[in-house]
């Protein structure tokens, strides 16, 4: 696995250790030899980072935007009827969103095996679901308090966001909502689990010790962004807060190997966008 080795070549290095002189003599008698290895060059030890191969960097790369390009085609299709929906409501909008999130996991899950496959040590590493380290010296425990700041302050701008789209579409809460509301939990927790998976644990797993973690947070913060030209939100602002979100998550999967936060904040804001969605079909009703 690529960061967790170091590599180059090595030489013996042999040392001849004294012994305090025998009282039977005058002189020190050399008992034995220390033998240690050591690098030949001094970048085998001085830098944090495996020298990567074209391969090891672009197919986390790869795998992660062509696995979002192809959640991206898949809806396409099952808008324009080329593929069918699964028939669950009487709302064609929640029959498109629960195929489009079966469809996701689907990706989701074929890019988690490719990263196994790929480096089984780092899936390893990251694939954990925990909100801070034991070690109150790690960066990690910054996520303490980082962690519900950041949680608090995108849910709110999601509220004020879906605000204003609940209002001009006449939404309400009624008894349509609440019938609407465990859908509304299943898709938050979907969607949020495919765009993780496929925008920051498979870049952040797949190129760990291969390029610096701010690279890292700004390959995943393009990737995820961009993504968002057309969702929700869309356009010029929807890239750079998703963007900006996505830099942010990708930072806390880095710091706490684990996808507790990034998963529980991106839920929370799903929530607040499905919600808003089941408040408009409510008010249609």
């Amino acid at each position: 696995m690529g960061g967790h080795s170091c590599s180059g070549s090595w030489r013996v290095n042999r040392k001849l250790a004294l012994l305090p002189p025998d009282p039977q003599r005058r002189y020190p008698v050399i008992r034995y030899e220390v033998i240690t290895l050591m690098p030949t060059s001094s970048t085998d030890i001085s830098s944090p980072f495996q020298t990567p191969s074209t391969w090891g960097l672009l197919l986390p790369i790869a795998v992660s935007a062509l696995g979002l390009l192809m959640v991206a085609y898949l809806g396409y299709l099952l808008q324009e009827g080329y593929l069918p929906l699964v028939e669950i409501s009487r709302f064609k909008l929640v029959n498109f969103t629960f195929t489009m999130q079966l469809c996701g996991v689907i990706v989701s899950l074929a890019g988690m095996l490719a990263l196994f496959v790929f480096d089984h040590a780092a899936f390893r590493i990251f694939f954990r679901f925990r909100f801070r380290l034991s070690s109150p010296d790690d960066a990690a425990s910054t996520w303490a308090m980082l962690g519900p700041a950041l949680l608090i302050i995108f849910s709110l701008g999601a509220i004020a966001m879906m605000s204003f789209n609940v209002t001009a579409n006449n939404g309400t809460v009624n008894e349509t909502f609440f019938l609407l509301l465990p859908l509304v939990l299943i898709f938050a927790a979907t969607n949020a689990w495919t765009e993780e998976i496929l925008s920051r644990f498979i870049l952040v797993a797949g190129l760990s010790g291969k390029l610096p973690s701010t690279t890292i947070c700004w390959i995943s913060a393009v990737i995820f962004g961009f993504g968002h030209v057309r969702g929700t939100p869309s356009g010029v602002f929807g890239v750079i807060i998703t963007g900006t979100l996505g830099w942010l998550l990708a930072k806390s999967v880095i710091e706490t190997k684990s996808l507790g936060w990034t998963l529980l904040i991106h839920f929370f804001m799903d929530v607040v966008i499905f919600g808003a969605g089941a408040m408009v079909l409510a008010g249609s009703v």
